[in-house]
C-alpha cells in the first residue's frame, strides 16, 4: 500500500513537473515573440525601412495574432485541467463562487508560476494578473499575511 502511495506521489510530481515544463516552453515562446515584436517596432520606426513599411506591419501582425491563438496554451489549459480534476473538485467544494478564471489562475499558481510567468502563458499583462490575484484572495477571504501559493497548494 505505501509502495502505490509512493508511487502515486511520484507519477503526480512527474505530471506536475511536465505541466510546469511546458508552462515555462510557452512563456519563453511568447517572450521572444514579444521581443520581435518591439524589434519589428524599432525597424518601423527608423526611414531606411520605410519601403518595407507594408511588410513589416504585417509581420508583426502575424507575430500578435500568434500570441493572442497560442494553441500551445489551449493544450496546457486542458492538461491542467485533465491531470488537476482533484484539486478543482477540491477548489469548487470549498469555494463554489469562484470563475472558470479564477480556477485557471488557482491552477497556474499551485504550479508555482510567478505573476510574470501566469501573465505570459495568460497572455494578459502582469499588471492584469496581480489584479486578479487580489480578488482570488479577497474572494477566498485571505489576509494579506497569507501566502497564496502556500495556501493554493494546501487545497
Amino acid at each position: 500500500m505505501a509502495e502505490n502511495f509512493e508511487h502515486e506521489n511520484g507519477s503526480r510530481a512527474a505530471e506536475e513537473a511536465k505541466i510546469v515544463s511546458m508552462a515555462m516552453n510557452i512563456v519563453r515562446k511568447n517572450e521572444a515573440l514579444e521581443i520581435l515584436i518591439k524589434k519589428i517596432d524599432k525597424m518601423r520606426a527608423d526611414p531606411k525601412f520605410r519601403t518595407c513599411l507594408p511588410e513589416l506591419y504585417d509581420l508583426q501582425n502575424t507575430l500578435r495574432r500568434t500570441l493572442q491563438q497560442d494553441k500551445d496554451r489551449d493544450i496546457l489549459q486542458l492538461i491542467i485541467s485533465e491531470k488537476s480534476e482533484l484539486f478543482f473538485i477540491r477548489l469548487r467544494k470549498k469555494y463554489p463562487n469562484l470563475t472558470n478564471s479564477e480556477e485557471r489562475l488557482a491552477a497556474l499558481i499551485r504550479m508555482d508560476l510567478s505573476s510574470k510567468e501566469i501573465a505570459s502563458v495568460l497572455n494578459i499583462s502582469v499588471k492584469s494578473v496581480e489584479m486578479n490575484r487580489y480578488r482570488l484572495r479577497k474572494k477566498m477571504q485571505l489576509g494579506a499575511k497569507v501566502n497564496l501559493a502556500k495556501f493554493i497548494d494546501g487545497i
